[in-house]
């Protein structure tokens, strides 16, 4: 009895365990410039899910040099049918430093809420700051599945 007890409770447990899986997102990213990013960048997304939506997030991985308080950026998206969507932005930024010796952060700063991206295939997205940014290392979106 103490041995299908002891089943029953495992296979519950590996039931829920896989039920409650961590909600997974996809960060595309591009290194730049150091120097001062003032490039376009394309990254590329590629969609197999026709029904979620998406918290699309800009992120990027910065220095000590990094200094400012706004990104002020074109953002381009091109579908896979040829659709494409231009937009200039400026955003506010947040530079959270843990601590006095830790030399690069990732700053993530929100962009779009519930995109829907209705088609299968490849997403290409440009980022184009529209001043030399100093201090980024790399830049891209996050893909943040949302409920």
């Amino acid at each position: 009895m103490r041995v299908i007890c002891k089943v029953f409770i495992l296979a519950v447990s590996a039931l829920l365990f896989t039920q409650c899986r961590v909600t997974e997102c996809q960060v595309v990213m591009a290194d730049v410039n150091i120097d001062g990013w003032s490039d376009e960048i394309t990254l590329s997304h590629i969609n197999r899910d026709t029904t979620s939506r998406y918290a699309l997030n800009l992120a990027l991985h910065v220095n000590r040099l990094f200094n400012a308080n706004e990104l002020d950026v074109v953002i381009t998206t091109m579908t896979p049918d040829s659709l494409r969507y231009t937009e200039h932005v400026t955003l506010p930024i947040n530079t959270p430093w843990s601590t006095e010796t830790e030399s690069t952060t990732d700053i993530v700063i929100p962009y779009r809420q519930d995109v829907h991206l209705r088609c299968l295939g490849e997403y290409k997205i440009m980022l184009a700051p529209q001043q030399d940014i100093v201090g980024v290392e790399a830049a891209g979106i996050n893909f943040q599945p949302q409920k």
